[in-house]
This record gives structure tokens, sequence and C-alpha cells, in this order.
């Protein structure tokens, strides 16, 4: 006798859950996209996916849809770091990034979205004064292209703030980049093809997944701790199983938890990179920004092997305006010089050389010092707002450098409905969803600390409490 056709859809989705297709705490297709796409009713569906609740697959959450519920694990099971999800996976697109995206430059939109600069922290006048000075003296040619591998000066400034972080490499291998962005697509281009396996921390930046998308990589999630960043444990248990051809590391300052590795965990992880023959490409953006004590040692230092691309760039700590970034290694330089020539072309002469003569005799150190202080402050007052307005049951961070927040919900929190009410609102937000692979962490978001703490601000996070207290009550 033929089952029923309910049965059978729920004994497939059953096995897709299982294998992964559907990781815990994803969401299902809708019943209408199901029944579209499988061509059987949406009654067939909605029994199809109350026997998965019946097993305890899956569950419903009100006006949000059915989700996949996290295994049942005993307490004799492995640690939590073990059994994080671990297979190669699809980057999924969410079109909330663009939404991210567009509301960096609306006035009217309170920005605890994306991570930007308020225009205090931009050293503004310093800036008009040495880009003045360059006008006079190169004219017309300031406004020419600069050809890969950028302007010697900028390289040559690079080579020495480097060597001051404890990274050893000559002007002549460093290329001059359009931010940290192109430093990171440059260096994925140079070391792998699509299909091929990218380990990436969990959570991560969200562009840098967009990036993975759309060059057909799959990534592989390790999972990042607030307090010692990158698993490595966790890690060398992929690596036992996976074949990495890549790895993207931010390990000073990671957007978005704002954990630091030790010095310890950095040398090991480069002897693994050794190890299991993979590129390490370190995005170093936030590496300057130490709320206390001295910049971190970068991975790069560790680097006896060439293993480490290192990526770095100005846009945290001068101006994003001014599109200035780098990408240093000495074994792919030639390979990321052809490929800048090829797809990127030129970058603008002009931001480069406020750049260089910004880092030899601007003031470099003494700004540093200034926004490091400015940053401090701003985590701390968010932190301490969204503590004392938010629900009971409300976690924030507390990052050791950078100026992001992270803040995590109670489980059964949606934050990217979250985050459609904000954006309405005018408040933008990241929802945790974007900063991993498959859309997990939904309860999880991201605040900026970018711009000042001032009464706007203050009034928005009272207006998030609200909006977080009301999407709580609805999800039961």
């Amino acid at each position: 006798m033929t089952a029923p056709l309910y049965q059978d859809l729920a004994q497939r989705l059953s096995t897709l859950i299982g294998s992964g297709t559907f990781p815990a705490g994803s969401r299902m297709p809708s019943v209408r996209r199901m029944s579209r796409d499988q061509r059987v009713s949406v009654t067939t569906v909605l029994e199809a996916y109350g026997r998965l609740e019946d097993q305890g697959l899956i569950e419903s959450r009100p006006r949000s849809g059915y989700y996949v519920r996290p295994p049942r694990i005993s307490s004799g099971e492995l640690p939590r770091a073990a059994r994080h999800v671990a297979k190669p996976v699809e980057v999924e697109y969410r079109q909330i990034f663009e939404a991210v995206m567009d509301a960096t430059s609306n006035p009217d939109v309170v920005p605890f979205g994306a991570s930007i600069p308020g225009d205090d922290i931009i050293p503004s006048a310093r800036l008009a004064s040495i880009t003045n000075g360059i006008l006079r003296r190169h004219g017309a040619a300031a406004f020419r292209y600069t050809m890969s591998p950028g302007r010697n000066e900028l390289r040559a400034s690079v080579s020495r703030r480097l060597l001051s972080a404890g990274v050893k490499i000559g002007a002549g291998k460093i290329l001059t980049t359009q931010g940290a962005t192109e430093a990171i697509a440059l260096s994925l281009m140079a070391t792998t093809k699509p299909g091929d396996l990218v380990a990436v921390e969990s959570p991560t930046y969200f562009g840098i997944l967009q990036m993975l998308n759309d060059m057909g990589l799959q990534a592989l999630e390790v999972p990042v701790d607030a307090r010692n960043g990158f698993d490595l444990e966790t890690f060398k248990n992929l690596l036992e199983r996976f074949p990495v051809t890549a790895c993207i590391v931010q390990p000073s300052y990671q957007n978005p938890v704002g954990s630091c590795m030790s010095d310890q965990a950095k040398a090991e992880l480069v002897q693994l990179a050794i190890q299991h023959d993979f590129v390490l490409i370190e995005d170093d953006l936030h590496g300057e920004i130490c709320h206390h004590g001295v910049r971190p040692l970068p991975l790069a230092h560790f680097d006896q092997d060439h293993r480490v691309i290192h990526c770095g760039a100005v846009s945290k700590i001068l101006a994003p305006g001014l599109r200035v970034g780098w990408v240093a290694n000495e074994k792919y330089y030639q390979r990321l010089r052809r490929l800048k020539s090829v797809y990127y072309m030129a970058s603008g002469t002009i931001s480069e050389l406020v750049v260089a003569e910004f880092f030899d005799v601007g003031g470099y150190d003494r700004h540093l010092r200034r926004i490091r202080t400015l940053y401090v402050q701003r985590c701390t007052q968010i932190r301490d707002a969204v503590l004392e307005a938010f629900p009971e049951g409300t976690r924030v961070n507390l990052p050791s450098g950078g100026f992001v927040l992270w803040v995590e919900m109670p489980r059964q929190f949606d934050s990217e409905a979250f985050a459609v009410r904000a954006f309405a609102a005018g408040i933008s937000l990241v929802p945790g969803t974007v900063f991993t692979p498959t859309g997990r962490m939904r309860n999880c978001f991201r605040l900026s600390c970018g711009s000042a703490f001032d009464e706007r601000s203050a009034k928005a996070i009272k207006t998030l409490a609200k909006l977080a207290k009301q999407c709580l009550d609805e999800a039961g």
C-alpha cells in the first residue's frame, strides 16, 4: 500500500534535516513555497510539517514560519565546540545585506548598522591640509590613475607600519588596493577556484560571505569564541575530514564578536596551515583599534613559510571614503599583481598620496590614541544602554578592540523580523543571520558604535528595546 503523500514528504524532509541540508536553527521553506515546489496541496505540506513537529525535528514560530530544532543532546555527549555543525555548505544570499548597505548613506537613519566611523573620527582638517599640499606639489598628476602595484610612497609607508607591528615585508611585496574588501577578493582569486572549500569564522563579516557566494566557493564554518576567537580545536577536527584550500580569519578584534586570539593560538594556526597545506588570508582591518594596551601581533608575524596573505586598510581609522587598503605576501605577490591589473586595474592617486603622508608626518599615532579612546567610550555607553533597557535575558559582548557589539537574545528571538521593524522606525542594525553561510544565529544581531552616543542614539536604543520586547512577546 502506498504511503500517504504527507508521510512521504515528511520522510524525505526528515532525511534532509538529518543530512544537514536544513541545519539546526535554519528556516524551512514556507508552506506555499513547499506546496509549489513539490506540487502538492497546502494541506499536505501542513500535515507533513505537523508530523515533523511531533517528531521534534522542527518547530513553528508565530508569524515567522517553521525552523529546524537543535538536536536533543544528553549531558554526557561531546562539548559544545565539537557539536558544531561540521560540513561544507553553499553560502546563502541574504537580501537584507543590501538594505544595510543602502542605509549607510541615509542621514535620517540612526546608524547602528554598517560599521562605519562617525564624522568626528575622521581627521578632516589634517586630511584637508595634506591634500592641499599634495595638489600644490603634484597638480593635475594627483588625479591620474595609479596602476598596479600602487604608489611607491604608500607601499613604503605600509611596509614601515607593518614593521612596527611585527611584520617584516618589503615594499616590493606589497600591493595597494581600494580598501580591504578588494584585498580579500584578490587573495581569494589568487588562491582558490570555484568549488574549493574555504574555512570561515562563524559568525564572520557578512561581506566575506557574499564574496564566497559570488565566487562559487564552499564555506566550512569554524566557531568563534567571544573571548578567545577562532576555535582551533574544532578546526583541527575539521581539517582531518575536509580538504581546506584557504582560511579567512580576523585574528585581532574579530567582526562581529570583538575577540582577539592569543599569540600562541596565532602561531598554532600558522603551523596548521603548513601541516595541512592551505593559505591563511588575514583580515587585519581592526588590528590597530585596541581598547587597552598595545596593538596585538598580526598573524603574519608568525609566518615563516609565506602562508599568510595579510590584508589591511584605513577605512576604520582614517576615512572610509579614501578607499585605501593593501595586501602583502611574498609568495603570491606576482599573481595578486596580475589579478589587480586585470580586474581592478587602477587605484586613486590622490588618496594613496594622502594616506602615505598621513602615515609618515600626519600624526598617525596621535590620531590612533584619540580614536581608541572614543571607540572605548562609545562601546561602553551603548553596551550599558542596551543592558539597561532591553528585556531580561539579553547578553552583550565586551569587545577588547574595534567598535561593534554582538547582542544575543533569548533563543526564540527573530532578529530578521526585529531588523525590519527597526528599519521602519528609522534605525539600522544587522541581524545575526547574515553573519553565517546558512542564515543561523537568528537570535543575535550586531550594533555599530562608530558614531557618537548622543540624545538621538540613546532614544533609538530605547525604541529598539521596545521592539525587541514586542518580538519576544509574539514569539511566546
